[in-house]
């Protein structure tokens, strides 16, 4: 008899469970319960996804700002930097006093105007050929064309650094593209009173240059940005544009 209420017992409590815990609201709870767990770690996520992005486009935005700058920081004709290998070179690769990688590494405010270039006129001209575009195939039509022993020996006699010499003439002529450069052996951008002068030789323009760059250092303008804000080179509106380009281009060498 107990043992027959016992059993009812049991069916009806089986039976409340379905009626009051159906096992679709059971699924439900436990859903909702993985949720309240899951999904603040999801927003969590999305938002260190959001937080990331805004850095990403902020950092874009430096970047493109830097390239901006670049770009106008160096001039239209700047050539494009050549990756040295030793089956190309005229000499040995860093055997003795002899390197293919540039010896300069100067910024605008640098004093190097009065020293002497550590290299040859070999490397001097390696340098420079690298610098000067090809007109069908040859470089030698260039003014700077095999000069690198002429800067040498002329920075020498007045005691400024030959490579700052290449350097104003690669500014000034468009690395020996200009029309005074060609017609004119001017690569210098030496005017006179009637516009551009005419030289019989290169050499002749480079001692030039060297002149005017002895008497501006003389007058203490001791560095590239000195004499391109004096306007005693170059206008002075363009002043620090110049010694940006005029650095690149020693920095070649």
């Amino acid at each position: 008899m107990h043992l027959t209420r016992i059993q009812a017992q049991f069916r009806y409590g089986r039976m409340s469970l379905r009626k009051f815990a159906p096992q679709k609201v059971i699924k439900n709870k436990i859903k909702e319960t993985s949720l309240k767990k899951v999904v603040p770690a999801t927003m969590l996520v999305a938002e260190s996804m959001a937080s990331l992005s805004g850095h990403a486009q902020a950092l874009n935005k430096v970047a493109q700002d830097t390239i901006d700058f670049e770009r106008f920081a160096i001039p239209r004709f700047m050539p494009k930097v050549p990756k040295f290998e030793e089956k190309t070179l005229p000499f040995p690769l860093n055997t003795g006093r002899l390197s293919a990688y540039p010896r300069n590494n100067f910024n605008k405010s640098s004093k190097f105007l009065r020293e002497k270039y550590k290299g040859t006129a070999e490397e001097l001209n390696y340098f420079i050929e690298k610098m000067i575009p090809s007109r069908n195939g040859s470089k030698t039509y260039n003014p700077f064309y095999g000069k690198g022993k002429a800067f040498i020996e002329i920075g020498q006699k007045y005691n400024v650094n030959p490579t700052f010499l290449v350097a104003i003439g690669m500014q000034e002529s468009g690395r020996g593209t200009s029309s005074a450069a060609l017609k004119k052996n001017n690569i210098g951008g030496i005017t006179v009173k009637s516009g551009l002068q005419k030289f019989a030789r290169v050499e002749d323009c480079i001692q030039s240059m060297a002149q005017i760059i002895d008497k501006r250092i003389r007058e203490n303008l001791t560095t590239v940005e000195a004499i391109g804000k004096s306007g005693k080179y170059c206008d002075k509106s363009v002043g620090d544009l110049w010694a940006k380009n005029v650095i690149y281009y020693v920095n070649m060498m």
